[in-house]
């Protein structure tokens, strides 16, 4: 059984996690908290919060911005993952929506790209793009 969320209650950034001003600049709370315990996030790892991936597989999260994991500043709660495996391991934004802003469908897994730093993009727009951008050097 997992242990209790701990969740911030004061400052979030606009994606729904907490934040704080320490060491001269504005910190996420789970990052802080993960690195006073096992020091500094290694470069290309993600803190991923395996609080919210639970979550999500009960149907018990959103995963947008107001999911209240994302304020959770648990340490027991936090995994350190590769961009792409923290995209894939949860419930997030795209998985809600049916469509990209231009009407391609999300619902089809060909149609989602996940890019090197873990972020998905819808993969008709990245084709048109991409053509459009050789039409235009030609």
């Amino acid at each position: 059984m997992m242990q209790e969320c701990l969740l911030w209650e004061y400052s979030l950034k606009g994606e729904g996690y907490g934040q704080l001003w320490t060491d001269g600049k504005n910190k996420a709370a789970h990052i802080v908290a993960w690195e006073a315990l096992y020091g500094a996030v290694p470069k290309g790892k993600y803190l991923d919060h395996i609080c919210h991936n639970d979550a999500a597989k009960k149907g018990e999260c959103s995963g947008n911005a107001d999911c209240l994991h994302r304020r959770c500043y648990n340490p027991n709660h936090l995994a350190l993952v590769t961009p792409s495996q923290n995209t894939l391991a949860g419930l997030h934004s795209m998985d809600v929506k049916k469509t990209c802003p231009k009407g391609h469908s999300y619902r089809n897994p060909e149609n989602i790209m996940v890019r090197k730093n873990g972020k998905r993009k819808c993969a008709e727009c990245n084709r048109q793009r991409a053509k459009l951008n050789y039409a235009r050097s030609r």
